[in-house]
């Protein structure tokens, strides 16, 4: 049995070690439960989970198809948490594959994709970071009609001198975010994560917002 010692504040605040956060998933706000048995021994559950970067993003989708199920009251609220937690952490899935296909050799940098070398772009990586397509943004991107992919260079330009500075749709461990763009009257959307050591940029999907959404939720 592994054995951590923490310190109490002034305040009876306690500041949980790294390896315990990792261990339990935790970010920012979570709860977690204290639970005393009869032998005064303090055992630790995770209880409410906050996914509250993904709110912005995906929160009215979620009401509506829960809506939709006839969910209501506290069902509601329970379901809602319930789905973002699962939307987060499939973030975080496809932020891992991203890196592994990336580490080994299965990214390609975003003008060598068939999809935009069509549109006769000829350069090399401009910025800090390099960003980086796999095989399910790369497929994204080959579904897209050609005027909205004339809008995405301008974008991955963007990403190559400050990813950080869109909004953050943070999961337990990852940086992940998204930029937004228009093609006409639609709006779309290109999710990515930052792996700043790296100074990589992983593109993990592109796409309508409601598209990107249901992909989401197909991914057992």
């Amino acid at each position: 049995m592994e054995i951590y010692r923490v310190k109490v504040g002034a305040e009876g605040e306690i500041v949980l070690p790294l390896e315990l956060r990792k261990l339990f998933g935790l970010v920012a706000e979570d709860t977690l439960d204290l639970c005393v048995d009869s032998e005064g021994k303090v055992f630790v559950h995770t209880a409410e989970r906050s996914a509250r970067p993904l709110s912005d993003f995906f929160e009215d989708l979620i009401i509506s198809d829960l809506l939709a199920n006839g969910c209501t009251g506290d069902c509601l609220k329970s379901k809602l948490l319930e789905h973002k937690i699962k939307l987060s952490t499939i973030l975080d899935r496809l932020s891992e594959e991203a890196h592994r296909a990336h580490k080994n050799g299965q990214s390609i940098k975003w003008w060598e994709t068939q999809a935009l070398a069509s549109l006769g772009i000829q350069r090399a990586a401009q910025g800090t970071y390099d960003v980086m397509l796999t095989t399910r943004s790369i497929h994204d991107l080959m579904i897209l009609r050609e005027e909205v992919l004339k809008e995405i260079p301008a974008v991955f330009e963007a990403l190559e001198q400050d990813p950080l500075a869109f909004k953050r749709l943070r999961g337990p461990y990852y940086e992940t975010y998204r930029v937004s763009f228009r093609s006409g009257s639609k709006e779309y959307r290109v999710v990515y994560t930052v792996f700043s050591k790296l100074k990589l940029i992983a593109i993990l999907t592109v796409g309508e917002r409601e598209v990107i959404f249901d992909m989401l939720n197909g991914i057992a």
